[in-house]
């Protein structure tokens, strides 16, 4: 009984709950205009304009071709939907836009280039040299040189070096991330140290999504923790309401330590992700730490997020300059970058596709979720038609079962490219990478699925020649081995009904 008065009285049934009343207003809106010849014929006109509107728009295709289909198969209803979900969405992102913009003008000027890395990419790495410009201008970061790299192919390894990094700031701590759930142990021994940290003077910022911690944390929780001189703050608090804003959330993971160290990679703060508790079999996930010069890098796309609605913004270049007394002597260059949704570029993909555009030998790719549209598969069929190497490692055991049918439906076209396809065997692999050639990597929270690379804030490290590229590459080869190849004769044989719905699902997988 008690579990059903705190689900009752959740931020979760609430949200739920007018969620449906909502859709019951758009239902009940449909039947009445469909009572009416008059409205019947100015819906079909509406929705004639708005397809012509869309079609023509600068979007995703595939995207912009399940809203098409919806408009013209469920003219009234799906023209409806269309402007309720469309306005709404850009009303309520236009605040969070301005303020992102005016954010990264601020981080921008605190973030020069470094000639002398531009000059070494110009001489060592010339076929990087236009992306790593791209991901300045539109990433958020330069190149850095200075940076030594350590790669974890574990959720509790890096979870636990976070801990002990924890242990040691002096100056400030910043976190960010997706997922905090404070009902297991994980969660509890951070707490524990960040509380310590507070009380020996350490500013101590944690930066959340609300639709992530939706259920999880309560709205008060920034307020309760002052007393402690902890600063929380929720990005973007989940509202109930139907609306493309809802799935612009904040998925990164970052954790910054008084400018000299900082983690990024699948982690959250939840006990699966250590393999405290079991849920999808064996929680494979990866992660790196930066130490030296890079870190700069993310504790400008850190302090861009926790700044979106404050006017006065920090002294960004206090926190951003710590970062240059801790530069190493490491060999190789390391550009993180952010993604953002609101800007009409899509950066973690087009990082993605640079991988296996310049890949030579092989491009290697782990993720938990495969919703890909032409261009990534047109990028992956090339490659594996000039020779490269092309393999992907999947889950073999979902977390969601929809997403888990939607992704087989990938297969045949991708099995038909040449390209390789394994799943892995123990469990849920949540490690999101791509490895080229031994020389190049992009680690950190980007999915090849349209939510990560369309509708998500995301962040990542594209590395290349750093020696935990060729780490990466040995934790796949290990991966692998635990893994099991996907031919047409294994996909031939599921089950028919679980292929039937991922078909069906993948007509709307865009939205989803």
């Amino acid at each position: 009984m008690k579990k059903i008065y705190r689900l009752m009285y959740s931020n979760k049934f609430f949200a739920f709950f007018i969620l449906i009343i909502q859709v019951a207003v758009l239902y009940f809106g449909f039947q009445w205009f469909t009572d009416s010849r008059i409205l019947v014929y100015a819906s079909y006109a509406l929705s004639a304009v708005l397809l012509v509107w869309e079609i023509n728009r600068t979007e995703e295709p595939t995207y912009k071709l399940t809203w098409v289909l919806l408009i013209a198969l469920i003219p009234v209803f799906g023209a409806l939907l269309y402007l309720f979900i469309q306005l709404s969405g850009r009303a309520m992102s236009l605040g969070i836009r301005a303020g992102l913009e005016r954010a990264r003008r601020h981080t921008k000027q605190c973030l020069p280039q470094n000639e002398a890395v531009m000059q070494s990419i110009s001489l060592h790495n010339k076929e990087s040299e236009g992306f790593v410009k791209y991901l300045r201008e539109y990433g958020g970061s330069p190149a850095f040189g200075g940076t030594s790299v350590q790669y974890f192919d574990d959720g509790e390894k890096i979870l636990n070096a976070m801990k002990r990094d924890i242990e040691s700031a002096k100056e400030f701590i910043f976190m960010e991330f997706f997922i905090i759930d404070p009902r297991g142990k994980l969660w509890n021994d951070f707490v524990t140290l960040l509380k310590k940290k507070a009380a020996e003077g350490v500013e101590v910022r944690v930066l959340y999504d609300g639709m992530g911690c939706m259920g999880l944390l309560p709205r008060n929780y920034p307020a309760k923790n002052k007393e402690n001189n902890l600063k929380f703050k929720i990005f973007s608090p989940a509202q109930p309401l139907l609306s493309t804003y809802q799935n612009n959330r904040d998925h990164r993971k970052i954790l910054v330590i008084d400018g000299r160290v900082a983690f990024t990679g699948g982690i959250n703060l939840a006990d699966e992700y250590a393999n405290y508790i079991e849920r999808f079999g064996y929680w494979k996930d990866n992660g790196i730490k930066l130490t030296g010069s890079a870190v700069a890098g993310f504790t400008g796309m850190f302090l861009e997020m926790w700044n979106f609605d404050n006017p006065d913004n920090d002294d960004y270049s206090k926190y951003i300059s710590a970062s240059e007394k801790y530069a190493t002597k490491d060999a190789g260059f390391v550009v993180p970058f952010g993604d953002s949704p609101l800007d009409d570029v899509s950066v973690g993909q087009r990082a993605y596709i640079e991988n296996l555009n310049t890949a030579h030998k092989y491009a290697h790719i782990t993720s938990p979720y495969l919703v890909i549209d032409n261009e990534m598969y047109e990028a992956m069929k090339y490659a594996a038609q000039r020779g490269v190497d092309v393999k992907l490692i999947l889950p073999h055991v979902p977390d969601k079962i929809y997403a888990f049918w939607l992704a087989r439906t990938y297969y045949p076209e991708l099995l038909e490219a040449g390209i390789k396809i394994y799943e892995y065997t123990p469990g849920f692999i949540h490690a999101k990478m791509s490895v080229c050639d031994d020389e190049r990597a992009i680690i950190g929270t980007i999915n090849h699925d349209y939510r990560s690379l369309y509708l998500h804030y995301e962040c990542a490290a594209f590395m290349a020649n750093v020696p935990a590229v060729l780490d990466a590459e040995e934790d796949f080869q290990r991966t692998l081995e635990k893994s099991e190849e996907i031919t047409m004769e294994k996909y031939k044989k599921f089950s028919w009904y679980s292929r039937l719905l991922g078909r069906m699902i993948r007509l709307v997988a865009p939205l989803l």
